[in-house]
Parts: C-alpha cells; sequence; structure tokens
C-alpha cells in the first residue's frame, strides 16, 4: 500500500512508523497529515507538538470518539474516517445475530438438543434500526429482503426509501421501540448517544423483541440490559460490543442461555482492508491536489 502510495504521488513524502507511541511522537516534527493513528495512542499532546503543520487527521474506523478531544474540536485540522466501508459486512453480521437469535441457534451452539424452542420467522416481523446511516441502510435492505417491515430512527428523515417503511426521528424513539420484533443498534457514539439505551428504552420494548448491538457498547447500559434479560423485558440479545470490552470473565451476560456475544468482529472480511486502503488512497491524492476529502467527519456533531 505504502509503495503504491509513493510511486503515485512522488511529490508525497509519506512516513511509516510503528504501532507505538514512541516512534509516533519521533515523527510528528512538520507533518502535514497523521493516517490510521491507533486510537490509544492519539492525544492532545500530538496536537500541540503539530500546532502549525498538522491539516488532516484520518481514522481508520467508522467510530472516531476518540479523537474528539477539545483540542481537536477547537482546531482546524479536518477529520475523516471510515464510515460506510465496513458497511455490508456489518450488517451481514448483524443479520447472523438476529437470525441465530430467531433460529435459536443459540441453544445449540451451547450444545442443547432436545426442548429447543420453535423457531421464530421474521416475515411479516417489524425491525426497528436505531441508526440509519451509512450501515443502517444496509441492514434495513437486508431485513427488508428477509419481508420485515422496516422502521427506522434517524435524525435525518428520507422518507423515499425503498428498504425503510416508516421513519421517526430520536425525540419519539421509545415510540418506536414499542412496535419492535427486532431492534439493531447502528448509531454512532456522541453525548446524545451514550447510554441511549437504557432503563426507559428497553421498558419500552416488548417481552418477545430480540435486541442487536453492531455500533458501540457504550451506547448501551450494560447492567439494565442485564437485568431487562434475567427479568424477562426482552427476548434475547446478540452484542458484538459491550460496554467495557471485553467483558469481565466472570460477567453474568456470558452464561445467559438467551444471549450471544462475539468479539468485535462485525467489521472485518476479505473486503473491508481494500476499501479502506482505497479510501486513504484517494483522500492522499486529493489532500497533495488540495482538493476537498472523502468522509469528513463533522467534528460538532461527532459523525
Amino acid at each position: 500500500m505504502v509503495e503504491m502510495l509513493r510511486n503515485e504521488m512522488p511529490e508525497a513524502d509519506i512516513v511509516t512508523v510503528a504501532d507505538n507511541e514512541e516512534e509516533i511522537h519521533g515523527a510528528l516534527d512538520g507533518i502535514n497529515a497523521l493516517i490510521g493513528c491507533p486510537r490509544s495512542l492519539f492525544g492532545a499532546e500530538i496536537l500541540k507538538k503539530t500546532k502549525s503543520t498538522l491539516r488532516w487527521i484520518h481514522a481508520s474506523g467508522a467510530g472516531c470518539e476518540e479523537f474528539l478531544i477539545p483540542e481537536l474540536l477547537e482546531s482546524d485540522v479536518v477529520l475523516t474516517n471510515g464510515r460506510v466501508i465496513q458497511g455490508p459486512e456489518v450488517a451481514d453480521h448483524a443479520l447472523a445475530l438476529l437470525l441465530a437469535l430467531t433460529r435459536n441457534l443459540h441453544y445449540v451452539l451451547r450444545g442443547k438438543t432436545q426442548d429447543i424452542p420453535r423457531p421464530v420467522e421474521l416475515r411479516d416481523k417489524t425491525a426497528v434500526i436505531v441508526g440509519v446511516g451509512g450501515v443502517g441502510m444496509l441492514v434495513a435492505e437486508r431485513l427488508h429482503a428477509s419481508g420485515m417491515r422496516v422502521v427506522g430512527v434517524d435524525a435525518e428523515y428520507l422518507p423515499m426509501v425503498r428498504a425503510v417503511d416508516q421513519w421517526y426521528l430520536p425525540e419519539r424513539l421509545h415510540e418506536a421501540l414499542a412496535l419492535a420484533d427486532a431492534v439493531v443498534l447502528c448509531v454512532p457514539v456522541t453525548d446524545r448517544t451514550r447510554k441511549m439505551f437504557g432503563k426507559k428504552a428497553f421498558s419500552a420494548m416488548q417481552p418477545s423483541a430480540y435486541f442487536v448491538n453492531v455500533c458501540r457498547g457504550v451506547v448501551v447500559d450494560t447492567e439494565i440490559l442485564t437485568e431487562a434479560l434475567r427479568q424477562g423485558k426482552i427476548k434475547a440479545a446478540g452484542l458484538d460490543v459491550t460496554d467495557p470490552e471485553p467483558l469481565p470473565e466472570d460477567h453474568p451476560l456470558y452464561s445467559m442461555p438467551n444471549v450471544i456475544i462475539t468479539p468485535h468482529r462485525a467489521g472485518l472480511s476479505d473486503h473491508n482492508r481494500n476499501r479502506s486502503f482505497e479510501l486513504v488512497r484517494q483522500n492522499v491524492k486529493r489532500f497533495v491536489k488540495g482538493e476537498s476529502l472523502i468522509n469528513v467527519v463533522n467534528k460538532q456533531l461527532g459523525y
């Protein structure tokens, strides 16, 4: 990848460093762009050292909340991210989790072969997708194709989209949740979405509802989710993300028969790295030419 970029753009001085704090900080002098810095190593010190030269930061993943520190929000540095490029695989994973639960595969995976409840059809059921951006829209397409009625909850109202039958604004979230046979979370992490699924949200859902989270664990209050499952306020949960992540080994969610947890694997596939590289390639070209970049994050909104 790097050699290809160097060959295509010899006018750009492209420097690679190891994935550690010492090497990253040692290469900051005079840089104009910072691409793929591990979120755990990014901080105010990097911005302080590059204050006079840094113009662009690229976060490889869709979630970029760790980069949105006050020093970056107050700066003119452009932030881009990897939203949408992991959409197909995350949408596939959301559907896989939902199907595993509705087809009762979670019982089989735990070795149960007798007295398994009858599976539930997706056809004619209602799915509520919370966050209908790039990933959420791909989830909507898959669920709509499965015969589900799809309800979208999003701040952007797109009434003429074929895969979404009805729209609700976030202010009416709980009203939408009451309709759901299945809920899929695809929202970015912002001040508004942190812990948005707490007691009120789970109380609004039907006891027969399935819950799937493929965005970020901090959107959900883990202990309230655990109690909702334990008390039968919702039927089952499929989680690719948790808070904290990973959960402690003795956390009760691991032992619940109506829960499937995957270790934050939804964004991986045989094609996501190619799409990630192509996004970086296009943006480096645009940056060198002084053109507008793809996937610019609204730093105030957080996505």
